[in-house]
């Protein structure tokens, strides 16, 4: 019994959900801040703790519109990736060809769609131009 009520205790509480505003904040709060957050860190005297301080920044705003739910920065970089890869998983489904079968793809969500504007016409969204794959694709 005193195992059991052992692990019980031991139970993490799970936050809510992410809502759509705080998804909307992470993102035009990292993409005011991407040439620091994704930048190289040679040259101009940038170091890893510029990129930890901007990151804090992030968090610091997401969670000063948001007083019931703290989120560390951990979970900020998490939902950006996630938000990332989302948007390029639904922008490639929009882009596939299509052949009149099956159901149509989901609409991105507001902050998927805000990614893919920031991100057109990037590699990392489109692919490179003249490519093997991707010739026949452009953005």
């Amino acid at each position: 019994m005193a195992v059991e009520s052992q692990s019980v205790s031991c139970k993490r509480l799970r936050k809510s959900n992410w809502n759509v505003r705080d998804e909307i904040v992470v993102v035009e709060e990292v993409e005011k801040r991407k040439d620091l957050i994704f930048g190289q860190l040679t040259g101009s005297g940038r170091t890893a703790l510029d990129k930890a301080k901007a990151w804090q920044e992030v968090a610091n705003v997401v969670n000063s519109g948001n007083t019931s739910i703290q989120r560390s920065v951990v979970e900020i970089k998490k939902k950006y990736q996630n938000i990332k890869q989302k948007a390029k998983e639904k922008r490639s489904e929009i882009k596939r060809p299509k052949t009149g079968g099956g159901m149509k793809p989901p609409s991105p969500s507001a902050s998927e769609q805000l990614v893919m504007d920031l991100y057109e016409g990037r590699p990392s969204m489109c692919g490179l131009p003249g490519g093997i794959d991707t010739a026949g694709n452009t953005c």
